[in-house]
């Protein structure tokens, strides 16, 4: 596979803001009203506007499968809201936008008018774009390696110290959350060597608001999340795909200033910052280092108030007090039997409201108490457990949903 190098030099006229978003999988079939998908989208590009970005990073997954129809309502969305006065757009191709086409790539070049292989320089930082070769979720980069450590070494090579920002679909394998699930093996070894290499990737799915999402060791990686919906690990009893998974597209929003790179998470739909008090700052020159907030955690840690369990036609809602970051719970039931549950912390904003729902799944009917126990992001459990008195559980099963449309 023969990629030429060819940067493209850019100033925009103000400080460089810049937003990072993936995974829109924007449907091949026309709609008379916008999918959640594409609204999730347009969400975006409002809260983009509003945040002054003038550079957007689109890390793949543009289509749901390659379509006309699919980079016709990407090109839409961006044109709706920002209208001539719109910003550079990076975008790279995703495993998706190699599905059901026989030439993904040319349908990719002439729809958008770029390549699925960039090197940008905005106001002289460096952006590099790298599509995958195909739609392996492993290998994906097999071909592609060569061609970004060569990206790599000519922006190291270009006098300055800063920061190079490179931007993959996949992660490599063994860095960001999810990356050990849905991790690229070709991409691993890449980056080594290159610690001012800062790292984007879509693809996973996985909570941004989670602090595994960012990663550091001879280089800097993020996980994107989406704007389709959440996706997270297996074995938790509200599934992989939480419940309203689609209702919190997240992104970034980089904040690029003379000494400082702050990076802020932000729920696209909302157009809200989540967890300013926990921004991620990397410094504007030399290889970065994570500011102490993004390395900061401590076990949860349950809030005081009242816990009580609601019985409906719908199923048994457990009711009790949030505990600060609490990324699951775990249940033990009246027969000693446990289960884990997400919590709704990758809906993000949960940390305002002090109480905590959880609607039971796959359980027999039974009645008893049952005892609950916050568990952290990186498995620290809470001190002290709560306990739902005389808890009468109703069987129902839990039935993930991507999106309300059935299809897409």
């Amino acid at each position: 596979m023969k990629l030429i190098s060819n940067i493209r030099k850019i100033v925009v006229p103000s400080r460089l803001r810049v937003g990072v978003v993936s995974d829109s999988q924007l449907t091949p079939f026309r709609h008379a009203e916008p999918t959640t998908f594409e609204s999730n989208l347009l969400a975006a590009c409002r809260t983009m506007k509003e945040c002054g970005c003038n550079f957007v990073v689109f890390a793949g997954d543009i289509c749901n499968r390659a379509s006309k129809t699919g980079y016709e309502t990407y090109k839409r969305c961006f044109n709706t809201v920002f209208g001539g006065d719109k910003p550079v757009v990076q975008s790279i191709m995703g495993n998706h936008d190699y599905y059901a086409h026989p030439c993904p790539r040319r349908l990719f070049e002439r729809e958008l008018g770029q390549s699925p292989f960039t090197h940008y320089v905005v106001n002289g930082w460096h952006f590099i774009g790298a599509s995958p070769d195909s739609c392996s979720m492993s290998r994906g980069y097999a071909r592609v390696r060569e061609w970004l450590k060569r990206e790599i070494e000519e922006a190291e090579a270009d006098g300055t110290d800063r920061p190079v920002f490179v931007t993959t679909h996949n992660a490599p394998r063994g860095t960001v959350y999810g990356s050990g699930r849905w991790g690229d093996d070709s991409l691993v070894g890449v980056f080594d060597g290159h610690p001012r290499v800062v790292n984007f990737s879509g693809h996973t799915h996985y909570s941004l608001l989670d602090p595994r999402s960012f990663w550091q060791g001879s280089f800097t990686a993020f996980g994107t999340q989406s704007l389709s919906y959440t996706e997270m690990e297996k074995g938790k009893a509200n599934g992989s795909v939480p419940p309203l998974a689609h209702t919190a597209p997240m992104g970034y929003i980089l904040d690029f200033a003379d000494d400082a790179i702050a990076v802020m998470r932000y729920n696209m739909l909302t157009g809200e910052e989540l967890l300013p008090g926990e921004r991620i700052v990397i410094p504007a020159e030399s290889a970065p280092a994570l500011s102490p907030a993004a390395r900061s955690f401590a076990p949860p840690v349950f809030a005081e108030g009242r816990a009580y369990s609601v019985t409906a036609e719908q199923g048994t809602e457990l009711h009790f007090p949030r505990a600060k970051g609490a990324h699951s719970y775990e249940l033990r039931f009246p027969d000693g039997s446990t289960q884990t549950y997400f919590s709704d912390f990758y809906l993000g904003g949960a940390e305002a409201d002090a109480e905590q729902v959880l609607t039971v799944y796959g359980r027999a009917e039974e009645r008893g108490d049952v005892t609950v126990t916050a568990i952290g992001p990186f498995g620290d459990r809470s001190a002290e457990s709560v306990t739902v008195k005389d808890v009468h559980v109703l069987p129902r099963k839990y039935r993930r949903k991507f999106a309300p449309e059935i299809w897409y």
